[in-house]
């Protein structure tokens, strides 16, 4: 029976190939540059070219019907901008939060978005950037507290929230801000039966939204006043990330010919007013939006609010290269003045990818109110984990227990939960795959590779000598 190989995951594209071509000359540039880029950065720009190459390391799934081989390349788990990784992450995120975090309850999105000339500060100061956000939550839990107190509740009532610290913008600038899914209302305890209960609260008006803002505005600036913190100073030009930080915050290039200019647009006639929405306001640069809401029942929809919270900074199907070799970034939708595009050199996109890598070992997905880890009500109010046997993981049955609790769905999961592809299937037989060997990076891995290509193609034929 003839042997056949395919490859799960293989990730190539216009990105991948950018970073072949022109990685090693902005990693020599910016080692050129004071202490060149921190050891995290200079990590996942060079672990994302092995990002899904089957050298690194893969997964052997064989179907024993047909002899059908599967390698499902090894990630490379990066943070920042991975198309793949992010995915992966993205709806890993938005699985866990409708089926263990967010209770059935209708949830409001609030998205904060900071002044200009505190996104580079938040960017750079993590703990900063948690504070503002602490106020945040407290100005408008006191402001659910508020409308539950006009409708005969106690003062005790707590609602939750899930907070997606995004650091990027459309154009990729660096634009840290804070989406915040919180509970469109109140938990409080009934004294006669001792149960919680959730008190729904009325849509907030603009002018109640532009209240909110202005008190988050007035309470971060005291609190950053008390950190020291007066004005943003220049940038340390010995500090290479900070300065590509910077730039990409104002949207000009750090490094190369076109230092300190500002990436050129792609525009259509036909700009059009800014007008804010419906529950928007703005206050010092501080911009609140309170306007998207997802009923109890709508998880699907839930789900896809979750999805877009924890997206990742880039889609491949968005950059293409032009006639000069430069890459054009297109946008979902349009912006006011007609942008549809902006048109970055290969060094630009480079130095705006590496000014997106957060710092290690910060959490960019926090949990406030009734939903925190340690909270009082937190068991009460979160949905009870699924308990799912392991059939579509990659462990092996015999280490896996029959059922139980999924606290982070494996690789054919997702595939099955978002594409509807049973990643166990073998494309040839329908029959079940199942897992053969995990093989690490190494020799072996290429060993295994061209064993593999060679049971694939079939060994060469005999030769006849000629007559």
């Amino acid at each position: 029976m003839a042997t056949s190989l395919d490859l799960a995951g293989s990730r190539t594209g216009l990105l991948k190939d950018l970073f072949r071509e022109h990685l090693p000359g902005f990693l020599w540039l910016a080692a050129s540059q004071g202490s060149g880029l921190p050891r995290h950065v200079r990590r996942e720009l060079e672990h994302f070219l092995v990002c899904g190459d089957p050298a690194s390391g893969f997964a052997w799934l064989q179907c024993r019907s047909c002899d059908h081989h599967r390698l499902v390349p090894f990630s490379c788990k990066g943070r920042g901008f991975c198309p793949s990784c992010g995915g992966r992450r993205m709806a890993a995120f938005a699985a866990r939060m409708v089926e263990q975090v967010l209770p059935c309850v209708p949830v409001r999105q609030w998205v904060l978005t900071l002044p200009w000339d505190l996104r580079l500060l938040l960017a750079h100061r993590h703990d900063l950037a948690r504070g503002v956000l602490r106020i945040a939550f407290r100005v408008i839990q006191r402001f659910y507290r508020g409308r539950n107190r006009n409708c005969g509740q106690p003062l005790t009532a707590c609602t939750g929230a899930v907070t997606v610290m995004q650091r990027f913008g459309t154009d990729l600038r660096l634009n840290p801000h804070f989406h915040m899914l919180v509970l469109d209302g109140s938990y409080s305890r009934v004294l006669e039966t001792g149960e919680l209960r959730f008190h729904k609260s009325p849509a907030p008006s603009t002018a109640e939204v532009a209240a909110v803002v202005e008190q988050i505005a007035v309470r971060s600036a005291h609190w950053l006043i008390r950190q020291g913190v007066r004005n943003l100073d220049e940038p340390d030009p010995d500090d290479l990330q900070l300065c590509l930080q910077a730039a990409a915050a104002a949207g000009v290039a750090a490094l190369g010919p076109r230092a300190g200019r500002r990436a050129r647009r792609v525009q259509r006639l036909g700009g059009r007013v800014v007008r804010l929405p419906p529950r928007c306001a703005t206050i010092d640069g501080f911009n609140l939006h309170a306007g998207v809401i997802v009923p109890a029942s709508d998880r699907k929809g839930l789900e896809r609010i979750c999805r877009y919270l924890a997206r990742p900074p880039l889609a491949r199907e968005r950059l293409e290269r032009n006639s000069e070799g430069n890459v054009v970034l297109g946008f979902k939708r349009a912006w006011s003045d007609g942008t549809t595009g902006v048109v970055l050199s290969p060094g630009e996109l480079l130095q705006r990818l590496a000014a997106l890598v957060p710092p290690p070992g910060r959490h960019t997905v926090l949990y406030h109110g009734v939903l925190a880890s340690h909270a009082a009500w937190r068991a009460e109010v979160v949905p009870v984990p699924p308990r799912r046997r392991c059939h579509g993981s990659l462990r092996s049955p015999k280490l896996a227990p029959a059922a139980q609790p999924i606290h982070r769905l494996h690789w054919a999961d997702l595939l099955a939960r978002v594409f509807e592809v049973d990643g166990f299937a073998c494309p040839h037989c329908d029959g079940r795959m199942t897992l053969r060997a995990v093989v690490l990076p190494g020799t072996g891995a290429l060993r295994v590779l061209d064993g593999l290509q060679y049971a694939a193609r079939g060994p060469p034929g005999r030769l006849v000598p000629a007559a």
